[in-house]
């Protein structure tokens, strides 16, 4: 029997594991693969307190963002962050938990649960353990919130290669809006180093994959000179879109991390508010142990939305406006209201 099992070993789960294992309380992760894998391109700002695993996960410090138009005219924003080697990072995250006492199961996705149980029983592949707290962050597809029957939330498809042997703008992430490649979505360049960087893309709504649309962005647009390069890597994925979920604490189980909608709806970023929820999840969850009362985690809600309930909300209402961005013209137009950079986003 655990105190907490935690279901997936991102960013929101390791930390969450992290913090209840660090107050001396037994904690299980369970994670569906062999590693630690995600399609971001792992932006992670320096504004926001966060306690780097190691400093050798760091690609590439960043500087500044430049968004180009669909005519390729551009605008620079100044920024203080680093792009991170993601499954590194998230390594990181979890040995952190594991030194702290944690136990880990991989290849070990979850089959089913005792909804309305207390303790809970988990039933993953090969095995099964109980629990009294359930922590489903398990990304986009949670198989938690399915579970306990929620609707699965809008999602932009994602698709990266690592590039070497070319030469990325020194310390700057490059955005591209052009429907023709990446509806609904954009392209990115972000460094790893002086001669590689993470190329990819997140769409909706395309009659062509997200590997074809990126294939065709790398070899057939304006910028094909400068990536055409060594594919090194090629990982796909996905990320939520659809806002922060109405209600992510049931009972004695909760959601954090992209399972819960904490990503960005326009950005897709979602790294440093999975660290803030499991922070937060790991900090209420002890309090509900100490006091033996699942009515504590209700304190997670209200929380999360307190912290991200109105920024997430906007960024929600600029999704619904570009999901009408339907051609390049309009995106011509209208980006500076739509993208986060633009002083006009935010009046």
């Amino acid at each position: 029997m655990y105190d907490v099992i935690v279901i997936g070993a991102g960013p929101a789960g390791s930390v969450t594991a992290r913090t209840v294992a660090l107050a001396g309380y037994d904690v299980l992760i369970i994670e569906k693969n062999e590693k630690c894998t995600s399609p971001c391109a792992g932006y992670i700002s320096k504004t926001i307190n966060i306690e780097m695993p190691d400093e050798s996960v760091i690609q590439s410090n960043i500087r500044k963002m430049r968004t180009y138009f669909p005519d390729l005219t551009y605008y620079d924003f100044a920024l203080n962050g680093f792009v991170v080697d993601r499954s590194l990072f998230d390594m990181g995250l979890l040995s952190k938990a594991i030194d702290e006492g944690a136990d880990i199961k991989w290849n070990s996705p979850l089959v089913d649960m005792g909804v309305g149980q207390n303790p809970c029983s988990v039933k993953f592949r090969n095995g099964n353990a109980g629990g009294r707290i359930i922590v489903g962050a398990d990304g986009v597809f949670s198989k938690t919130a399915l579970i306990i029957g929620l609707q699965q939330q809008r999602f932009a498809a994602c698709s990266q290669y690592h590039i070497m042997d070319i030469q990325p703008i020194p310390q700057t992430c490059e955005i591209f809006f052009n429907t023709d490649y990446a509806p609904g979505g954009y392209i990115w360049i972000y460094p790893t180093g002086k001669n590689s960087a993470k190329v990819g893309l997140g769409m909706i709504n395309s009659k062509k994959s997200p590997r074809e649309n990126l294939d065709a962005f790398i070899t057939g647009s304006q910028m094909a000179h400068r990536i055409s390069g060594k594919r090194t890597e090629y990982i796909t994925g996905a990320l939520p879109i659809g806002g922060l979920r109405e209600k992510f604490v049931f009972d004695n189980i909760l959601l954090a991390g992209d399972s819960a909608g904490m990503a960005d709806p326009i950005t897709g970023a979602g790294i440093n508010t999975a660290i803030l929820a499991g922070e937060l999840a790991g900090k209420t969850i002890i309090k509900a142990l100490e006091n033996d009362d699942i009515v504590e985690l209700q304190e997670f809600e209200t929380g999360i939305k307190k912290l991200l309930g109105r920024p997430l909300g906007r960024s929600l209402e600029k999704r619904k406006k570009i999901d009408d961005a339907c051609n390049n013209h309009f995106l011509q137009e209208h980006l500076p209201e739509l993208w986060v950079t633009f002083k006009q986003y935010w009046l």
